[in-house]
Protein backbone atom coordinates (compact mmCIF):
# COMPACT_ATOMS: atom_id res chain seq x y z
CA UNK A 1 0.00 0.00 0.00
CA UNK A 2 1.45 3.67 -0.83
CA UNK A 3 2.07 5.83 1.82
CA UNK A 4 -0.30 9.01 2.32
CA UNK A 5 1.17 12.36 1.42
CA UNK A 6 3.01 13.92 4.19
CA UNK A 7 0.50 16.82 5.73
CA UNK A 8 1.77 19.74 7.09
CA UNK A 9 0.20 22.17 9.51
CA UNK A 10 -0.80 24.69 6.69
CA UNK A 11 -2.31 21.65 4.48
CA UNK A 12 -4.11 20.06 7.58
CA UNK A 13 -5.91 23.72 8.11
CA UNK A 14 -6.88 24.30 4.67
CA UNK A 15 -8.56 20.78 4.27
CA UNK A 16 -12.45 21.04 3.57
CA UNK A 17 -14.81 20.53 6.31
CA UNK A 18 -17.57 21.29 3.64
CA UNK A 19 -20.04 23.86 3.26
CA UNK A 20 -22.35 23.21 6.18
CA UNK A 21 -20.73 21.35 8.16
CA UNK A 22 -19.75 24.07 10.61
CA UNK A 23 -23.19 25.64 10.77
CA UNK A 24 -24.11 21.50 11.67
CA UNK A 25 -21.97 21.64 14.61
CA UNK A 26 -22.90 25.04 15.45
CA UNK A 27 -26.62 23.56 15.38
CA UNK A 28 -25.83 20.50 17.42
CA UNK A 29 -24.22 22.58 20.50
CA UNK A 30 -27.20 24.94 20.40
CA UNK A 31 -29.12 22.36 20.63
CA UNK A 32 -27.52 21.22 23.56
CA UNK A 33 -27.28 24.14 25.29
CA UNK A 34 -31.07 24.85 25.11
CA UNK A 35 -32.07 21.05 26.25
CA UNK A 36 -33.50 20.48 29.63
CA UNK A 37 -31.05 21.62 32.59
CA UNK A 38 -29.65 18.05 33.91
CA UNK A 39 -30.51 16.86 36.82
CA UNK A 40 -28.92 17.78 40.15
CA UNK A 41 -26.16 15.11 40.71
CA UNK A 42 -25.53 13.65 43.46
CA UNK A 43 -23.20 13.39 45.49
CA UNK A 44 -20.86 16.27 44.44
CA UNK A 45 -17.57 15.54 46.34
CA UNK A 46 -16.30 17.51 49.00
CA UNK A 47 -13.55 19.69 48.48
CA UNK A 48 -10.72 21.27 49.87
CA UNK A 49 -9.29 24.72 49.58
CA UNK A 50 -6.70 23.12 46.93
CA UNK A 51 -8.89 20.19 45.37
CA UNK A 52 -9.44 20.46 41.35
CA UNK A 53 -11.16 18.74 38.59
CA UNK A 54 -11.39 17.30 35.12
CA UNK A 55 -13.43 15.01 33.35
CA UNK A 56 -13.55 11.65 31.48
CA UNK A 57 -15.90 11.00 28.30
CA UNK A 58 -15.47 7.79 25.86
CA UNK A 59 -16.01 7.01 22.21
CA UNK A 60 -18.16 9.91 20.17
CA UNK A 61 -18.85 7.57 16.94
CA UNK A 62 -22.04 8.09 14.65
CA UNK A 63 -23.82 7.38 11.67
CA UNK A 64 -25.52 9.82 8.99
CA UNK A 65 -26.51 12.87 10.49
CA UNK A 66 -30.12 12.54 10.46
CA UNK A 67 -31.21 15.03 12.93
CA UNK A 68 -28.60 17.89 12.12
CA UNK A 69 -27.11 17.42 15.15
CA UNK A 70 -23.93 14.84 14.57
CA UNK A 71 -21.84 15.89 11.63
CA UNK A 72 -19.00 13.91 9.96
CA UNK A 73 -19.76 10.95 11.56
CA UNK A 74 -19.55 12.06 15.15
CA UNK A 75 -21.84 12.11 17.99
CA UNK A 76 -22.40 16.24 18.03
CA UNK A 77 -25.57 16.68 20.54
CA UNK A 78 -23.79 13.97 22.87
CA UNK A 79 -20.18 15.94 22.28
CA UNK A 80 -22.75 19.33 23.43
CA UNK A 81 -24.19 18.03 26.34
CA UNK A 82 -21.33 16.85 28.19
CA UNK A 83 -19.35 19.90 26.99
CA UNK A 84 -21.83 21.68 28.73
CA UNK A 85 -21.25 19.31 31.76
CA UNK A 86 -17.72 20.10 32.15
CA UNK A 87 -18.64 23.74 31.50
CA UNK A 88 -21.12 23.49 34.47
CA UNK A 89 -18.55 21.50 36.80
CA UNK A 90 -15.65 24.37 35.81
CA UNK A 91 -13.01 21.28 35.48
CA UNK A 92 -9.78 21.94 33.90
CA UNK A 93 -9.63 19.64 31.46
CA UNK A 94 -11.84 17.03 29.15
CA UNK A 95 -10.02 13.59 28.40
CA UNK A 96 -11.44 11.64 26.10
CA UNK A 97 -10.15 7.96 25.33
CA UNK A 98 -10.21 7.87 21.42
CA UNK A 99 -12.85 6.79 18.80
CA UNK A 100 -13.69 10.42 18.26
CA UNK A 101 -14.97 9.76 14.94
CA UNK A 102 -16.74 6.57 13.19
CA UNK A 103 -14.87 6.94 10.28
CA UNK A 104 -12.24 9.40 8.77
CA UNK A 105 -13.92 10.72 6.23
CA UNK A 106 -18.00 11.97 5.46
CA UNK A 107 -18.76 9.49 3.75
CA UNK A 108 -21.73 9.02 5.03
CA UNK A 109 -23.06 12.11 4.33
CA UNK A 110 -22.62 12.09 0.86
CA UNK A 111 -18.97 13.99 1.22
CA UNK A 112 -16.37 11.62 1.31
CA UNK A 113 -13.65 14.03 0.43
CA UNK A 114 -14.14 16.18 3.70
CA UNK A 115 -12.04 14.52 6.73
CA UNK A 116 -14.00 14.58 9.84
CA UNK A 117 -11.27 15.05 12.71
CA UNK A 118 -11.12 18.46 11.92
CA UNK A 119 -15.05 18.69 12.37
CA UNK A 120 -14.56 17.25 15.84
CA UNK A 121 -12.37 19.80 16.58
CA UNK A 122 -15.49 22.08 15.77
CA UNK A 123 -17.50 20.66 18.14
CA UNK A 124 -15.22 20.69 21.36
CA UNK A 125 -14.55 24.64 20.67
CA UNK A 126 -17.07 25.80 23.42
CA UNK A 127 -14.85 23.95 25.71
CA UNK A 128 -11.69 25.99 24.61
CA UNK A 129 -13.91 29.02 24.38
CA UNK A 130 -14.96 28.36 28.11
CA UNK A 131 -10.88 28.15 29.34
CA UNK A 132 -11.55 24.27 29.23
CA UNK A 133 -8.60 21.73 27.88
CA UNK A 134 -9.25 18.76 25.71
CA UNK A 135 -7.10 16.51 25.57
CA UNK A 136 -8.00 12.72 23.64
CA UNK A 137 -6.10 10.03 21.53
CA UNK A 138 -6.72 8.21 18.49
CA UNK A 139 -8.90 4.89 18.24
CA UNK A 140 -9.22 2.01 15.96
CA UNK A 141 -11.67 4.23 14.11
CA UNK A 142 -8.99 6.97 13.56
CA UNK A 143 -6.46 4.37 12.62
CA UNK A 144 -4.81 5.27 9.01
CA UNK A 145 -1.33 7.05 8.37
CA UNK A 146 -3.01 9.98 7.37
CA UNK A 147 -5.22 10.19 10.54
CA UNK A 148 -1.64 9.34 12.02
CA UNK A 149 -0.07 12.77 10.52
CA UNK A 150 -3.30 15.35 11.25
CA UNK A 151 -3.87 14.39 14.31
CA UNK A 152 -1.22 16.59 16.34
CA UNK A 153 -2.49 19.38 14.10
CA UNK A 154 -6.32 18.66 15.07
CA UNK A 155 -4.80 18.91 18.17
CA UNK A 156 -1.62 20.83 19.03
CA UNK A 157 -2.25 21.09 22.25
CA UNK A 158 -1.05 17.63 22.61
CA UNK A 159 2.79 19.08 21.80
CA UNK A 160 2.20 21.76 24.32
CA UNK A 161 1.63 24.13 21.71
CA UNK A 162 -1.19 26.05 19.62
CA UNK A 163 -4.15 28.39 20.65
CA UNK A 164 -6.18 25.66 22.65
CA UNK A 165 -6.12 25.91 26.62
CA UNK A 166 -3.27 23.96 28.06
CA UNK A 167 -5.29 23.46 31.78
CA UNK A 168 -2.06 24.78 32.72
CA UNK A 169 -0.24 21.31 31.39
CA UNK A 170 3.30 21.22 31.15
CA UNK A 171 6.61 18.78 30.92
CA UNK A 172 5.23 17.58 27.59
CA UNK A 173 6.84 14.32 26.27
CA UNK A 174 6.36 11.72 23.82
CA UNK A 175 8.70 8.43 22.93
CA UNK A 176 10.24 9.25 19.73
CA UNK A 177 9.86 12.67 17.33
CA UNK A 178 7.59 10.05 15.22
CA UNK A 179 5.23 9.68 17.84
CA UNK A 180 5.01 13.42 19.51
CA UNK A 181 1.56 14.58 19.82
CA UNK A 182 0.05 10.98 19.06
CA UNK A 183 1.76 9.07 22.55
CA UNK A 184 2.05 12.04 24.84
CA UNK A 185 2.50 12.58 28.38
CA UNK A 186 2.08 15.74 30.76
CA UNK A 187 1.60 16.93 33.97
CA UNK A 188 -1.34 18.83 34.89
CA UNK A 189 -0.33 20.21 39.00
CA UNK A 190 0.04 16.96 41.11
CA UNK A 191 -1.41 14.50 37.87
CA UNK A 192 0.77 13.02 35.37
CA UNK A 193 -1.20 11.30 32.82
CA UNK A 194 0.80 9.13 29.84
CA UNK A 195 -1.45 8.65 26.99
CA UNK A 196 -1.11 5.70 24.45
CA UNK A 197 -1.26 5.30 20.77
CA UNK A 198 -1.33 2.19 19.45
CA UNK A 199 -2.37 2.65 15.77
CA UNK A 200 -0.32 2.97 12.16
CA UNK A 201 2.46 5.97 12.66
CA UNK A 202 2.59 8.72 10.55
CA UNK A 203 5.09 7.05 8.41
CA UNK A 204 3.22 4.14 7.75
CA UNK A 205 5.44 1.83 10.07
CA UNK A 206 4.16 -0.54 12.83
CA UNK A 207 2.05 -2.85 13.80
CA UNK A 208 -1.21 -2.29 15.92
CA UNK A 209 -0.44 -5.57 18.15
CA UNK A 210 2.91 -4.75 19.31
CA UNK A 211 3.07 -0.70 19.02
CA UNK A 212 2.85 -0.55 22.61
CA UNK A 213 6.45 -2.61 22.92
CA UNK A 214 8.57 0.39 22.02
CA UNK A 215 7.23 2.23 24.14
CA UNK A 216 7.63 0.63 27.39
CA UNK A 217 11.33 2.12 27.97
CA UNK A 218 9.39 5.63 27.94
CA UNK A 219 6.21 4.24 29.93
CA UNK A 220 8.25 3.60 32.48
CA UNK A 221 10.12 6.24 32.66
CA UNK A 222 7.42 8.87 33.05
CA UNK A 223 5.62 6.66 35.46
CA UNK A 224 8.59 6.24 37.77
CA UNK A 225 10.43 9.12 37.57
CA UNK A 226 7.61 11.59 38.23
CA UNK A 227 7.83 14.02 41.26
CA UNK A 228 7.18 13.09 44.83
CA UNK A 229 3.20 13.31 45.32
CA UNK A 230 2.28 12.92 42.39
CA UNK A 231 -0.65 10.88 40.66
CA UNK A 232 -0.38 8.79 37.96
CA UNK A 233 -2.99 7.70 35.14
CA UNK A 234 -2.21 5.89 32.04
CA UNK A 235 -4.77 6.02 29.26
CA UNK A 236 -5.51 4.19 25.91
CA UNK A 237 -8.29 3.39 23.56
CA UNK A 238 -7.72 -0.52 23.48
CA UNK A 239 -7.99 -2.19 27.01
CA UNK A 240 -5.39 -4.89 28.40
CA UNK A 241 -8.69 -6.95 29.02
CA UNK A 242 -11.79 -6.16 26.98
CA UNK A 243 -15.53 -6.90 27.77
CA UNK A 244 -16.79 -7.59 24.39
CA UNK A 245 -13.48 -6.70 21.97
CA UNK A 246 -11.05 -9.94 22.09
CA UNK A 247 -8.01 -7.37 20.63
CA UNK A 248 -6.56 -5.41 23.22
CA UNK A 249 -3.67 -3.23 23.92
CA UNK A 250 -1.13 -5.54 23.51
CA UNK A 251 -2.68 -7.65 20.47
CA UNK A 252 -5.56 -9.93 18.95
CA UNK A 253 -5.68 -11.30 22.35
CA UNK A 254 -4.63 -10.55 26.12
CA UNK A 255 -2.53 -13.43 26.05
CA UNK A 256 -0.95 -11.49 23.41
CA UNK A 257 3.12 -10.03 23.79
CA UNK A 258 2.58 -11.87 27.19
CA UNK A 259 6.23 -10.52 28.76
CA UNK A 260 5.53 -7.05 27.44
CA UNK A 261 1.68 -6.99 29.27
CA UNK A 262 3.57 -8.41 32.43
CA UNK A 263 6.13 -5.76 32.46
CA UNK A 264 3.26 -3.08 31.88
CA UNK A 265 1.69 -4.40 35.06
CA UNK A 266 4.42 -4.31 36.86
CA UNK A 267 5.32 -0.85 35.90
CA UNK A 268 1.91 0.27 36.87
CA UNK A 269 2.10 -1.91 40.18
CA UNK A 270 5.69 -0.36 41.40
CA UNK A 271 5.12 2.66 39.82
CA UNK A 272 1.85 3.37 41.95
CA UNK A 273 -0.21 3.78 38.33
CA UNK A 274 -3.69 4.79 40.17
CA UNK A 275 -5.65 3.58 37.32
CA UNK A 276 -5.69 2.52 33.52
CA UNK A 277 -8.10 3.83 31.24
CA UNK A 278 -9.73 2.96 27.79
CA UNK A 279 -12.83 2.77 25.53
CA UNK A 280 -13.72 0.65 22.64
CA UNK A 281 -15.90 -1.81 24.35
CA UNK A 282 -18.80 1.14 24.83
CA UNK A 283 -19.64 0.12 28.22
CA UNK A 284 -18.95 0.90 31.81
CA UNK A 285 -16.40 -1.39 33.66
CA UNK A 286 -13.98 -1.53 36.51
CA UNK A 287 -12.11 -4.43 37.29
CA UNK A 288 -8.41 -5.38 38.69
CA UNK A 289 -6.24 -6.99 36.05
CA UNK A 290 -3.34 -9.37 37.82
CA UNK A 291 -0.52 -10.14 36.01
CA UNK A 292 -0.07 -14.36 35.32
CA UNK A 293 2.41 -14.66 38.03
CA UNK A 294 0.05 -12.86 40.61
CA UNK A 295 2.34 -10.57 41.50
CA UNK A 296 1.43 -7.04 39.91
CA UNK A 297 -1.84 -5.46 39.38
CA UNK A 298 -3.42 -2.33 38.41
CA UNK A 299 -7.41 -1.39 38.42
CA UNK A 300 -9.01 -0.69 34.90
CA UNK A 301 -11.80 1.40 33.66
CA UNK A 302 -13.53 0.92 30.44
CA UNK A 303 -15.53 4.03 30.00
CA UNK A 304 -19.08 3.53 28.51
CA UNK A 305 -19.96 4.84 25.40
CA UNK A 306 -20.97 8.57 24.63
CA UNK A 307 -21.72 7.12 21.09
CA UNK A 308 -24.65 5.39 18.70
CA UNK A 309 -23.97 1.83 19.66
CA UNK A 310 -23.55 0.19 23.16
CA UNK A 311 -21.19 -3.44 22.93
CA UNK A 312 -22.53 -6.36 25.27
CA UNK A 313 -20.08 -8.14 26.90
CA UNK A 314 -18.97 -12.06 26.36
CA UNK A 315 -19.82 -15.20 27.87
CA UNK A 316 -18.03 -16.51 29.03
CA UNK A 317 -15.86 -13.52 29.76
CA UNK A 318 -12.62 -12.68 27.99
CA UNK A 319 -10.04 -12.43 30.69
CA UNK A 320 -11.74 -16.43 31.67
CA UNK A 321 -11.40 -17.77 27.85
CA UNK A 322 -8.01 -16.86 27.10
CA UNK A 323 -4.41 -17.49 29.37
CA UNK A 324 -3.23 -14.07 29.86
CA UNK A 325 -3.83 -12.04 32.83
CA UNK A 326 -6.42 -12.36 35.62
CA UNK A 327 -9.33 -10.25 36.15
CA UNK A 328 -11.17 -9.51 39.22
CA UNK A 329 -14.22 -7.31 38.12
CA UNK A 330 -15.71 -4.61 40.71
CA UNK A 331 -18.42 -3.17 38.59
CA UNK A 332 -20.32 -3.07 35.04
CA UNK A 333 -23.37 -0.93 33.70
CA UNK A 334 -24.24 -1.29 30.25
CA UNK A 335 -26.40 0.15 27.33
CA UNK A 336 -26.04 3.66 28.92
CA UNK A 337 -24.70 7.10 28.12
CA UNK A 338 -21.38 8.37 30.61
CA UNK A 339 -19.15 10.10 31.39
CA UNK A 340 -17.08 10.71 34.79
CA UNK A 341 -15.86 13.75 36.68
CA UNK A 342 -12.62 13.17 38.56
CA UNK A 343 -11.64 15.26 42.00
CA UNK A 344 -7.68 15.44 42.88
CA UNK A 345 -7.62 15.84 46.49
CA UNK A 346 -3.90 16.52 47.40
CA UNK A 347 -2.91 12.98 47.57
CA UNK A 348 -6.35 11.36 47.18
CA UNK A 349 -8.07 10.70 43.69
CA UNK A 350 -11.70 10.34 43.54
CA UNK A 351 -13.89 9.43 40.47
CA UNK A 352 -17.45 10.29 40.40
CA UNK A 353 -19.62 7.99 37.02
CA UNK A 354 -22.60 9.65 35.49
CA UNK A 355 -24.62 8.26 33.06
CA UNK A 356 -27.89 8.41 31.71
CA UNK A 357 -30.51 6.93 29.41
CA UNK A 358 -30.32 6.46 25.65
CA UNK A 359 -34.31 7.26 25.77
CA UNK A 360 -34.95 3.90 24.74
CA UNK A 361 -35.66 0.67 26.07
CA UNK A 362 -32.99 -0.51 28.38
CA UNK A 363 -30.84 -3.02 26.53
CA UNK A 364 -28.11 -2.90 23.38
CA UNK A 365 -29.72 0.59 21.64
CA UNK A 366 -28.30 2.00 17.89
CA UNK A 367 -29.09 5.72 18.15
CA UNK A 368 -30.35 7.48 15.21
CA UNK A 369 -30.55 10.63 16.72
CA UNK A 370 -29.55 12.61 20.08
CA UNK A 371 -31.95 11.64 23.10
CA UNK A 372 -33.92 14.69 23.64
CA UNK A 373 -33.51 13.80 27.42
CA UNK A 374 -30.29 15.02 29.44
CA UNK A 375 -31.13 13.77 32.57
CA UNK A 376 -27.35 12.08 34.21
CA UNK A 377 -28.00 10.27 37.46
CA UNK A 378 -24.92 9.53 39.93
CA UNK A 379 -24.33 5.62 39.63
CA UNK A 380 -21.07 5.06 41.67
CA UNK A 381 -17.63 6.61 43.12
CA UNK A 382 -14.46 5.02 44.09
CA UNK A 383 -11.01 6.10 44.47
CA UNK A 384 -7.29 5.79 44.67
CA UNK A 385 -4.44 7.38 47.10
CA UNK A 386 -0.70 7.85 47.50
CA UNK A 387 -0.51 7.74 51.55
CA UNK A 388 -3.13 5.09 52.32
CA UNK A 389 -3.63 1.47 51.41
CA UNK A 390 -5.78 -0.62 48.29
CA UNK A 391 -7.56 -3.85 49.43
CA UNK A 392 -9.35 -6.71 47.15
CA UNK A 393 -11.69 -8.18 49.04
CA UNK A 394 -13.63 -11.23 47.29
CA UNK A 395 -16.59 -12.05 47.29
CA UNK A 396 -18.21 -13.50 51.59
CA UNK A 397 -14.42 -12.15 52.41
CA UNK A 398 -13.66 -10.21 55.63
CA UNK A 399 -12.63 -5.90 55.79
CA UNK A 400 -11.53 -7.25 59.22
CA UNK A 401 -7.46 -5.77 59.43
CA UNK A 402 -7.68 -3.25 56.79
CA UNK A 403 -6.19 -0.30 58.30
CA UNK A 404 -3.82 2.86 57.81
CA UNK A 405 -1.91 5.43 59.56
CA UNK A 406 -0.85 9.28 59.13
CA UNK A 407 0.39 11.41 61.45
CA UNK A 408 0.15 9.70 64.65
CA UNK A 409 -3.44 8.31 63.47
CA UNK A 410 -4.83 4.68 62.73
CA UNK A 411 -7.35 3.89 61.37
CA UNK A 412 -8.72 -0.11 61.37
CA UNK A 413 -11.84 -1.64 60.15
CA UNK A 414 -12.28 -4.18 63.14
CA UNK A 415 -15.06 -6.39 61.52
CA UNK A 416 -17.40 -6.57 58.52
CA UNK A 417 -17.94 -8.66 54.77
CA UNK A 418 -18.41 -8.54 51.76
CA UNK A 419 -21.75 -9.92 51.72
CA UNK A 420 -23.70 -9.04 49.04
CA UNK A 421 -23.75 -11.34 45.91
CA UNK A 422 -24.20 -9.25 42.35
CA UNK A 423 -22.75 -10.29 39.35
CA UNK A 424 -21.19 -9.31 35.81
CA UNK A 425 -23.27 -9.99 32.45
CA UNK A 426 -20.72 -13.13 32.31
CA UNK A 427 -21.98 -14.56 35.34
CA UNK A 428 -19.02 -13.79 37.46
CA UNK A 429 -19.42 -12.36 40.80
CA UNK A 430 -18.02 -9.25 42.20
CA UNK A 431 -15.10 -8.27 44.28
CA UNK A 432 -14.70 -4.88 46.10
CA UNK A 433 -11.53 -3.00 46.07
CA UNK A 434 -11.40 -0.80 49.76
CA UNK A 435 -9.02 2.48 49.14
CA UNK A 436 -8.18 4.25 52.17
CA UNK A 437 -6.15 7.33 51.90
CA UNK A 438 -6.09 10.97 54.00
CA UNK A 439 -6.11 14.65 53.31
CA UNK A 440 -4.93 17.39 56.31
CA UNK A 441 -7.82 17.94 59.02
CA UNK A 442 -8.72 21.56 58.47
CA UNK A 443 -11.13 23.96 61.02
CA UNK A 444 -12.63 21.82 63.52
CA UNK A 445 -11.61 18.57 62.77
CA UNK A 446 -9.63 16.68 65.32
CA UNK A 447 -8.01 14.16 63.19
CA UNK A 448 -6.89 14.35 59.50
CA UNK A 449 -9.41 13.33 57.17
CA UNK A 450 -9.86 9.78 56.01
CA UNK A 451 -11.13 9.10 52.62
CA UNK A 452 -13.01 5.79 52.72
CA UNK A 453 -14.05 3.93 49.37
CA UNK A 454 -14.79 0.95 47.38
CA UNK A 455 -17.28 -0.39 50.33
CA UNK A 456 -20.83 0.38 48.59
CA UNK A 457 -22.80 -2.24 46.84
CA UNK A 458 -21.29 -3.16 43.39
CA UNK A 459 -22.76 -1.38 40.46
CA UNK A 460 -24.22 -4.13 38.24
CA UNK A 461 -26.68 -2.41 35.80
CA UNK A 462 -26.68 -5.42 33.70
CA UNK A 463 -29.43 -7.60 33.58
CA UNK A 464 -31.08 -7.62 29.72
CA UNK A 465 -34.73 -8.70 31.76
CA UNK A 466 -34.97 -4.93 32.52
CA UNK A 467 -37.58 -2.67 31.17
CA UNK A 468 -38.14 0.78 30.66
CA UNK A 469 -35.40 3.69 30.43
CA UNK A 470 -33.00 3.10 32.64
CA UNK A 471 -30.90 4.82 34.89
CA UNK A 472 -34.16 6.14 36.37
CA UNK A 473 -32.20 7.13 39.28
CA UNK A 474 -28.73 7.96 41.59
CA UNK A 475 -27.57 4.73 42.72
CA UNK A 476 -26.89 4.66 46.39
CA UNK A 477 -23.79 4.76 47.78
CA UNK A 478 -24.75 2.23 50.82
CA UNK A 479 -23.33 -0.69 51.48
CA UNK A 480 -22.77 -3.70 53.52
CA UNK A 481 -22.13 -3.29 57.68
CA UNK A 482 -18.85 -2.91 58.96
CA UNK A 483 -17.13 -1.32 62.22
CA UNK A 484 -14.73 1.25 61.92
CA UNK A 485 -12.52 2.56 64.56
CA UNK A 486 -10.04 5.58 64.66
CA UNK A 487 -7.15 6.41 66.97
CA UNK A 488 -7.42 9.80 68.01
CA UNK A 489 -3.59 10.08 68.96
CA UNK A 490 -2.67 12.65 71.71
CA UNK A 491 -5.62 14.60 70.62
CA UNK A 492 -8.12 15.36 73.49
CA UNK A 493 -10.99 13.05 73.35
CA UNK A 494 -14.62 13.25 74.87
CA UNK A 495 -16.07 9.91 76.41
CA UNK A 496 -19.74 11.03 75.06
CA UNK A 497 -22.25 11.09 72.51
CA UNK A 498 -21.26 14.70 70.97
CA UNK A 499 -17.92 13.32 70.00
CA UNK A 500 -17.54 10.54 67.59
CA UNK A 501 -16.78 9.62 63.92
CA UNK A 502 -17.98 12.49 61.61
CA UNK A 503 -18.89 12.35 57.93
CA UNK A 504 -18.71 15.11 55.37
CA UNK A 505 -21.63 15.65 53.37
CA UNK A 506 -21.75 16.83 49.64
CA UNK A 507 -23.22 20.47 51.09
CA UNK A 508 -20.19 20.64 53.22
CA UNK A 509 -21.77 20.43 56.91
CA UNK A 510 -20.29 17.18 58.89
CA UNK A 511 -22.89 14.72 60.63
CA UNK A 512 -22.84 11.89 62.74
CA UNK A 513 -21.09 9.42 60.38
CA UNK A 514 -23.05 6.20 62.17
CA UNK A 515 -26.49 7.90 61.35
CA UNK A 516 -26.50 8.11 57.59
CA UNK A 517 -29.12 6.90 55.51
CA UNK A 518 -31.70 7.21 58.72
CA UNK A 519 -30.19 4.74 60.65
CA UNK A 520 -31.14 5.25 64.40
CA UNK A 521 -27.99 6.47 66.56
CA UNK A 522 -27.35 5.04 69.75
CA UNK A 523 -24.00 6.18 72.05
CA UNK A 524 -21.83 3.32 74.20
CA UNK A 525 -19.04 4.73 76.44
CA UNK A 526 -16.85 1.52 76.01
CA UNK A 527 -15.22 -1.20 73.61
CA UNK A 528 -16.33 -1.53 70.06
CA UNK A 529 -19.84 -3.85 69.84
CA UNK A 530 -18.86 -5.91 66.40
CA UNK A 531 -21.92 -7.62 66.70
CA UNK A 532 -24.06 -4.11 66.94
CA UNK A 533 -26.44 -2.81 64.46
CA UNK A 534 -25.53 0.60 61.83
CA UNK A 535 -26.11 3.47 64.06
CA UNK A 536 -24.10 2.52 66.77
CA UNK A 537 -20.87 4.48 67.92
CA UNK A 538 -18.80 5.20 70.80
CA UNK A 539 -15.47 5.80 72.64
CA UNK A 540 -13.56 3.65 74.31
CA UNK A 541 -12.02 5.60 77.44
CA UNK A 542 -9.46 2.73 78.12
CA UNK A 543 -8.00 2.94 74.82
CA UNK A 544 -8.90 6.83 73.77
CA UNK A 545 -10.37 5.09 70.10
CA UNK A 546 -13.03 6.25 68.63
CA UNK A 547 -15.61 3.51 66.70
CA UNK A 548 -19.02 3.47 64.67
CA UNK A 549 -20.88 0.82 62.87
CA UNK A 550 -21.66 2.37 59.67
CA UNK A 551 -22.78 0.62 56.16
CA UNK A 552 -20.89 3.09 53.97
CA UNK A 553 -17.76 5.07 53.28
CA UNK A 554 -16.66 8.74 52.43
CA UNK A 555 -14.50 11.56 53.79
CA UNK A 556 -14.68 11.08 57.23
CA UNK A 557 -12.85 12.71 60.79
CA UNK A 558 -13.14 12.85 64.45
CA UNK A 559 -15.07 16.03 65.42
CA UNK A 560 -17.03 16.93 68.47
CA UNK A 561 -20.52 18.26 68.74
CA UNK A 562 -21.80 15.55 66.40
Amino acid sequence: MPASPQLDRRSVLRLPIGAGAAAAGAAALSSAASAAPSAPSAPARPRSADAWTFGLMCDTQWGADADGENPGSIAGGLQGLINQRMIDRDVEFLLQVGDNVDVEDDRYNGRPEVRTMPIKGELVQPLYDAGIGFFTLRGNHESSQTAAQEFPEVFPQHRGEGPNPLAGATSFSSPSALLEGLSYSFDVRNLRLVILDQFTRPDGSGSTGDNILDQLDWIEERVMDRPEGMHCIIAAHKNIIGGNHVDSLFGANPADNADGVDRFLRICDEGGVAFVWGGHDHHHKRSVITSRDGRHSVEQLIAGSDSLKFYTPRRPAIADSHDGPAEAILAEELWTLTHYVITVDGPVLEVDFYSMSTGKDYGPASLTATPSGNDWHWREGWGSSLNGTSTVVEPGGSYAGIGTEFEGHAARILAGTHDVDRRDYAGRAMSRRVVTGWTEAERGEISPRLHLHGLHHNLALNDPELTGQLPAADESDAGSRFVLEIDGGRTAFRADGGYGIAALEEDGTWVNAAGRGGAETRFVRGAPQTDAPVGTYGVDPSTKKVWAVLDRGGVLALRRGI
